[in-house]
């Protein structure tokens, strides 16, 4: 008759590999995490890019709001009074109720236009958000 208890094995967990799977959860975490950086600089002006277009997909049809280097206001091509520019937009919108928005202002474009612009879009109800303004590649496409 045995009277000492059975010793029963000891489980044997293998560290090396779980040290291993740490090892790259943590090369991933590393990798992956995006680090905050200072913006000390601004770019506001950003008249064309090089590299969009040529294999891009069509942009949807808008109508484009224009400012030239005058200053000058076009709505669909048309030339628009500054102040004039909501009640412009409130009856194309009238006429053309899915019609979308976009922005096109020359590199030289006044601000204090573009402000007066965008207060015209809210008068006529749309968001500055729902009118982007579109970059065009370099050579006039």
């Amino acid at each position: 008759m045995n009277l000492r208890p059975r010793r029963r094995p000891v489980p044997q967990i293998p560290i090396v590999s779980l040290i291993d799977i740490m090892v790259i959860l943590l090369i991933f975490f590393v990798a992956t995490t995006t680090f905050k950086k200072d913006k000390t600089q601004v770019k506001i002006t950003l008249p064309e890019s090089k590299s969009l277009g040529g294999s891009a997909p069509a942009p949807e049809s808008r109508v484009a709001i224009s400012i030239d280097k005058e200053q000058k206001i076009f709505l669909d091509g048309k030339p628009v009074d500054l102040d004039k520019l909501a009640i412009a937009i409130t009856s194309l919108k009238d006429a053309k109720p899915g019609m979308k928005l976009e922005l096109q202002a020359d590199t030289t474009a006044a601000l204090g236009v573009l402000v007066k612009v965008w207060d015209a879009l809210r008068d006529a109800g749309y968001s500055i958000n729902d009118v982007p303004a579109r970059i065009q590649k370099a050579g006039g496409s």
